[in-house]
């Protein structure tokens, strides 16, 4: 582990960032989505989901577009999300910084057709 990835797991957020990724893309089953409260840099506080995963200790904020991605894929109902695994990776964002951007995975055995077939 390097002097790096030390300092950020000591002195990093409760909250999943780009550097807990360390250049790796973990795959994490989703066993809980709440709405809370954070304060922002300015503040004020704002409603967020935030996403536990089984298993792991940090969570993960979702911001607007990690929240589109997973209601896009799974519906809007975060309630339904539970279970389904993603793949967390790092992308930069506008900001000029990296951020961490979810994947929604497919179950096993799910099928990209929706095609019915009518007898």
């Amino acid at each position: 582990m390097s002097y790096e990835s030390d300092f950020d797991d000591l002195y990093g957020s409760k909250y999943y960032s780009a550097a807990d990724l360390h250049g790796e893309t973990p795959r994490h089953r989703i066993g809980k989505v709440a709405l809370a409260e954070l304060k922002e840099k300015d503040g004020n506080t704002k409603r967020k989901l935030v996403a536990y995963f089984e298993g792991v200790e940090k969570a993960l904020v979702l911001n607007k577009t990690n929240a589109q991605k997973l209601a896009a894929a799974l519906g809007k109902d975060y309630s339904k999300w539970i279970g389904m695994e993603v793949e967390l990776y790092a992308e930069m964002t506008g900001l000029g910084k990296e951020g961490v951007r979810v994947r929604p995975l497919k179950p096993a055995g799910a099928s990209d057709l929706n095609d019915t077939i009518n007898l």
